[in-house]
Order: structure tokens, then sequence, then C-alpha cells
């Protein structure tokens, strides 16, 4: 019996490919034989049949046996020989498990792409946490340190390593040439050390200050230029691009409407306008302040040598910038030590004879634009007595702050004591160069005292026109 099941057991799976090639009903026979002989094989168990087959015979009328999960047909009367028919069972089973996978795959899914938003969300949270914080903070891009060497006492050349080296953008003659209509006369706004400047409209809408110099060339003008492009800070004034030639040399900056401090502070005369409130002052004064700090915390510190009200721009939102920076060779004749001009009221009298400009040189400077600020008078008027007199020897000789503060600031804020600090501070900065103290305390100082001034301004929010430029703009 053994000997029958295993011979029938090896012609199994050749009956099913006759069966499957020539379908008729003697060959099934044979097939039906096979499967019944070894019917009682646990090897095969319910599932007889391990080859399936979709073929139903019209002669087979199937039904269910006893047996679970086997299906049988009639062949010749015989009940008990099993068919190809595919089991009810499994496949009633088989959907089940595959809606289960799909509904987990869904889960699993879901998940994965939650968990990605999630991340996202997380990620643009801090990017914008991040540009908010940068925001409030004194500085926007951080300076790269620069290498600077002195050059006759006075001058200062840069020798930017390659890590740091950026392309500056040079801008054609011929964009320069279109955005201020050629140098028409229309487009001048101001002029001031380096030539006249222009306001002008670049090929990518920007709006800029243009400064041309013609046949007084500066030596060495695209080292200097890129000494400068490198360095960025909230409180200067953006440097955009230059050009030069045989004939002529051009900065372009960016364009600040409000033009310089002293357009809100004195009229032609140098006699006060009342335009600025002491707050905006103050905050004038901190900017102002920041921009120097920034400037003199290079590594090593940059001089700026010329610092100057005029020199000191405003934005839109009345933002000081400081200009004029890192150009301490691209001055006229006019503009240096010795002239009879009113800038050198700003000058440190204690370079008369060195000249060795320092940090110390630009805290002097930055004394007398207090005063200005204070007073609402230019470092040098026409109430001056005599050429000698000026605006730092009227404050150290003056015993009464109220009389030095500009007359048209109102009654509260002669009241409060932010005058009477930012007094103090100023004379601090006017004195002998080892007494005064550096930006960064400066800076402190200044903070310190719109902190305890603010009480008093929390309930203005008038907003100060905008002013004509006129021709002081980048003087």
């Amino acid at each position: 019996m053994m000997t029958m099941r295993l011979l029938w057991r090896l012609r199994l799976p050749l009956l099913i490919l006759i069966q499957l090639l020539y379908p008729n009903k003697s060959t099934y026979k044979l097939y039906a034989e096979a499967l019944f002989t070894i019917k009682s094989s646990q090897q095969f168990g319910c599932n007889i049949v391990n080859y399936p087959c979709q073929i139903q015979w019209p002669c087979l009328d199937c039904n269910k046996i006893k047996d679970p999960g086997v299906i049988t047909g009639k062949i010749d009367g015989n009940n008990d020989i099993p068919t190809l028919t595919p089991l009810q069972d499994s496949q009633a089973k088989r959907p089940k498990g595959i809606k289960g996978a799909v509904i987990v795959g869904g889960i699993v899914a879901s998940l994965i792409v939650v968990t990605i938003l999630v991340f996202v969300y997380v990620c643009l949270m801090r990017i914008k946490r991040l540009i908010r914080q940068t925001s409030e903070s004194a500085s926007s891009m951080p300076s790269p340190s620069v290498e600077m060497g002195r050059c006759n006492n006075s001058e200062y050349v840069s020798a930017f390593t390659s890590h740091y080296s950026q392309k500056t953008r040079h801008i054609t003659i011929l964009e320069l040439e279109q955005a201020t209509t050629n140098f028409g006369q229309s487009n001048i706004i101001g002029e001031g050390g380096f030539g006249f400047v222009y306001k002008g409209l670049l090929e990518d809408g920007s709006i800029v200050a243009i400064k041309r110099r013609l046949f007084a060339l500066t030596p060495d003008f695209v080292r200097e230029v890129k000494q400068i492009t490198h360095i960025h800070h909230i409180h200067l004034v953006k440097l955009i691009g230059y050009y030069e030639d045989r004939f002529q040399q051009l900065l372009v900056y960016e364009y600040l409407p409000n033009g310089n401090v002293g357009n809100h502070l004195y009229d032609n005369e140098g006699l006060p306008l009342g335009r600025l409130d002491l707050w905006r002052r103050l905050s004038i004064a901190l900017g102002a302040a920041k921009g120097l700090e920034h400037l003199h915390s290079l590594v090593p510190p940059l001089v700026h040598t010329n610092f100057r009200t005029r020199n000191v721009l405003l934005d839109e939102n009345y933002s000081a910038k400081v200009s004029d920076y890192g150009f301490c060779k691209m001055q006229r004749k006019a503009d240096q030590p010795g002239s009879s001009s009113n800038i050198d009221c700003f000058l440190d009298p204690e370079l008369s004879l060195s000249q060795n400009y320092s940090e110390h040189s630009d805290v002097y400077s930055f004394g007398v634009f207090l005063l200005e600020l204070i007073s609402g008078c230019e470092a040098h008027n026409k109430n001056m007595s005599n050429t000698y007199e000026t605006l730092v020897f009227q404050a150290k000789h003056n015993n009464d702050v109220d009389n030095f503060v500009d007359m048209r600031l109102g009654e509260h804020e002669k009241c409060n004591n932010g005058a009477t600090n930012m007094m103090k501070l100023a004379l601090l900065c006017v004195d002998l160069s080892y007494r005064r103290p550096s930006m960064r305390q400066i800076v402190q100082e200044l903070e310190h005292i719109q902190r305890e001034i603010a009480p008093f301004y929390s309930q203005f929010s008038e907003e100060i026109g905008v002013v004509t430029l006129g021709s002081e703009l980048f003087q």
C-alpha cells in the first residue's frame, strides 16, 4: 500500500500537467484515482491540493463533504473522489488579512507624515527665532576679523586673508550713467570731501547715493574699498559697489532718505530747529555709538578718523548709521588737520602734533557730536564770539546745564536727568585722552540713560515728519 501511494505521489504532478494540456474525462479519472489512493496520507491533510487549479468540469456536481476544507464532486456516481475546486475557507480568510495590512500601512504612513511636518515646523520656528534675535541685536552680519596695519601713522592698509576674500561688486560706468541721467545736475544731492553726491537708480531697482571724484584720484582706491566691503553692521552705511578708471573714482552707497543728523538739529546758520525730542536725540546717539563701537571691536580696531555730525545719516525710521568709515586716505585737504573749516571742532586737539589717530580720537569726535545733540547748535555757529570759541569751550565753561540744553525742548524733557547725564558723558569724551571712556562704555551708559528716561516718553507717540534733503546728504 505504501508503495502504491509513493508511486501515485510521484505521478501526481505529471497527471496534473496532462490534465491541463489535454482536458478530457479519461485523464481526469486517472488524476482522481491518484488522489483517492493517497487521500489517507497525513502529509496532505485538509490541504490536499498543492497545485490549485480553477478548472471546474461541467459534469461535476460540486458540494462539501464531512471533512472540512475538502470539496468533492460526483464522478460516475462516486461521491468520495475529491475535485480541484479551491478551498472556500482560505479564500474567505485572505481578504481579511490584506485589509488588516492596508490599515496598518496607512497608520504607519500617517505617523511618518505627521512626524515630518512636526520636524519641519520646529525647524522653521527656530529659524524665525534666530532671525528675530539677530534683528534685535546691535549688529546684522558679523564682520570678519581683518588684518590692518598703520601707514604713515594715520592710514590703514587692508590685508585680508583668502578665507575672507569676497568679490567686490564692480559696477559699470554705463549703469552708473543711466542711474544718474548721465550725472545730471538734477540728480546732485550734495557735495562732500570725496566730491559731488548723486542720487541714482540701479538696474535692480535699488536707490543709491553715488559719490564721484574727478581727476584728483586717490591711490590704493580699490584696496581701501575692499577693506570696508567686509564690514557689516546695522548702524553702518552699506557700501554697495564702486567704479574706477583713469579719470574718475565712484563709490555707491545705500540711500538714506532723511539725510544727516545736522538737517534736523540746526539751520544754515547753525542755530537750533527743535525738530527732535530728547528721546529721539538719545536714540540717534546710541545708534551712532554702536556703529563706532563695532569698528573699534575689529581685530585690530578700525579708527574712523573723520567722525562728525554730517557723517551720521538717518534712514526712514530715524535709525542712525555711520558713513565714511575706512577711507582715511580719501579725504580732501580741506578735511585734514590744520584746516580753518568748522569741521576741525571734531578733531582731537591732542592730534595737532603727532596726528596718531586712535580709538580715543573717535571718542573725542563723538563727544562733540553729543554736545551738538544736546544743545541743538552746530559746533561752530554764528553766535560764537570768535573763531577760537567752540561748542566744546562753551560746555566746559558752562555752570548751568539748562542754559546749554536746546531751549526748544519741552519742559518735561528738561525736568528729567536725561540731558544732564548726556552732558556729563559728553564732557568725559572731550576730556584728556587717558580719561576718556571706550566706545563700549559709552554704549552702556547711553543704554542706561535711555532706560532711566523711558517712563517719561511712554505716553508720546508723535512721529517726526520727513525733512527735505536739500544738499547736505553725505557731506
